[in-house]
């Protein structure tokens, strides 16, 4: 998708220039045109990952060496020119076409399916050893195609298919014989055809697979592997029709045989692209849906610092300057022996007071609003610092955080959020002695779990404080919600809350 896309830049820019004059008119070759819409074809699903590194342990390359050099051995000593080019060349172009084209079961799944084996067993029983090599090589470039193997794992793959292919045509021709003349008989030939190429092409890959990675587990790879075995059978056992098709109509009843394969590999191949498209509309739509959420609320933040700062910088400053005013004034009277109203004296006193008691409260909620330890000191201190109050009015706390847990500002903010919520409801209604607050990693998710042994409260206690017009708890719960997350809330009166918020770290 890459090369296809910068050609097509590269492309306009030439032809606009042209159009202007700045260059002479570029005229596109033959070779060019096929390679561009052999490039479109190719892209017609979605590149498949390219596998990683092989790691060349002495073991791997000893048994792919000699895998290899038994099937040229063998390949040398059978192969003959083959009796019908035209069916030879069709089953190469379908091996190939049908590798190249193999279709993703899942997105989120590395297996590639396509029915290669049942065109792999037809070639070899039609054509014998020269249809199992071209099947096998087709396949093996298919798939180099389609996942960019390398030449390590081709060449394993080839030798694979091809011995495979080799000793399906031999246990068959044991059976069947060369007559062909009792269906029961080239049924169960095709059978065991099946079951051969099946036991020797996935026993090698079982190897391959152990030796590459000693630590897989045999019946893992036995159960990954075995999941193929049913295939395998039910391509033996049809694959005697393409004898008798061949006998009948020759390359024409090869390809009709084929052709319910083509239409079903077809309807495949257009659904797996849809699923790709919405899969790529989807994930477009949720970072769409994470952006807008991260400038939601980076937006919140910035009002709360806002908010804050012209609190601090004006109602706070004109409150101290009343509180210094009134205070100020009553101490001149007193001082200068006027005569005043003791009542007028003791009223700007409790002002004074008053005043001095709205700005600690206001203070406390610009702090609430936007607390400056979040920022600077991070999560831990700015939890321990609400945690502070609670232990100064004789709740025993508990704070346990991981030193190296990072989290993004967005998602720290919203734990400090909740936290601050619950543990606001705890000093304020639950009466706990006890209060523990956790952080943890659970994937990935951030699970904060916040726990007290208070009276706790009924459903019904949460719809009346709602209907006052209390929202605390509902609203940090949309709020989870809105990040991906969840907040559950388990509590029961006289056994204490937990309370537990999940949200994505990333």
């Amino acid at each position: 998708m890459q090369i296809r896309a910068k050609t097509s830049t590269y492309d306009g820019r030439l032809m606009q220039n042209a159009v202007l004059g700045d260059v002479p008119r570029v005229r596109v070759g033959r070779f060019e045109r096929v390679g561009r819409l052999l490039m479109r074809v190719l892209d017609i699903l979605p590149r498949a990952p390219a596998l990683g590194p092989v790691q060349y342990r002495p073991a791997l390359v000893a048994f792919v060496g000699a895998v290899a050099a038994v099937g040229a051995v063998v390949a040398a000593l059978t192969v003959r020119a083959p009796s019908d080019w035209a069916t030879l060349g069709v089953g190469f172009a379908v091996a190939f076409g049908e590798a190249a084209y193999a279709i993703r079961p899942l997105p989120a799944m590395q297996t590639l399916w396509t029915p290669t084996v049942f065109v792999q067993l037809g070639l070899s029983l039609i054509l014998g050893p020269a249809g199992a090599v071209a099947g096998a090589v087709g396949e093996t470039l298919g798939f180099g195609v389609r996942t960019r193997n390398g030449w390590f794992r081709s060449v394993f793959n080839a030798a694979n298919i091809m011995l495979s292919n080799l000793a399906a045509w031999w246990v068959f021709v044991q059976i069947a014989g060369p007559a062909h003349r009792n269906t029961v008989v080239d049924l169960l030939a095709g059978l065991c055809a099946g079951a051969c190429h099946f036991a020797i092409n996935h026993g090698m890959l079982i190897t391959v697979v152990r030796l590459a990675n000693p630590q897989v587990p045999i019946t893992t790879a036995l159960r990954s592997e075995f999941s193929a075995f049913p295939y395998s059978l039910g391509y033996g056992l049809a694959a005697f029709a393409f004898v008798v098709m061949h006998r009948q109509a020759g390359v024409a009843g090869f390809i009709a045989l084929l052709m319910p394969v083509f239409l079903l590999h077809g309807f495949l191949i257009n659904f797996a692209r849809r699923v790709h498209a919405f899969d790529e509309q989807r994930a477009a739509y949720q970072k769409e849906r994470e952006e807008l959420l991260q400038k939601a609320v980076e937006a919140s933040e910035t009002e709360r610092r806002r908010i804050a700062r012209d609190l601090h910088d004006g109602v706070v400053q004109n409150l101290a300057g009343s509180a210094f005013a009134l205070a100020a004034k009553a101490a001149e009277l007193k001082s200068n022996g006027e005569q005043a109203d003791a009542e007028i004296l003791e009223l700007m006193e409790h002002s004074a007071q008053e005043t001095r008691a709205a700005m600690k409260d206001l203070r406390t909620l610009i702090i609430e609003l936007a607390p400056p330890t979040l920022r600077r000191e991070g999560l831990h201190a700015a939890l321990v610092e609400i945690l502070s109050t609670l232990k100064r009015k004789g709740t025993n706390t508990t704070l346990d955080l991981p030193p190296n847990l990072r989290l993004r500002e967005d998602r720290a903010a919203l734990i400090f959020r909740v936290a601050q919520e619950i543990l606001r409801n705890v000093a304020a209604h639950a009466q706990a002695r006890n209060v523990t607050v956790e952080l943890k990693r659970d994937g990935g998710m951030a699970v904060l779990r916040i726990v007290d042994d208070g009276k706790g409260f009924t459903p019904r206690q949460v719809q009346r404080r709602r209907a006052q017009g209390h929202l605390g708890t509902a609203a940090i719960a949309e709020l989870a919600e809105e990040a991906d997350g969840s907040l559950e809330i388990d509590t029961e009166p006289g056994k204490g809350t937990r309370v537990t918020l999940r949200v994505p770290v990333e």
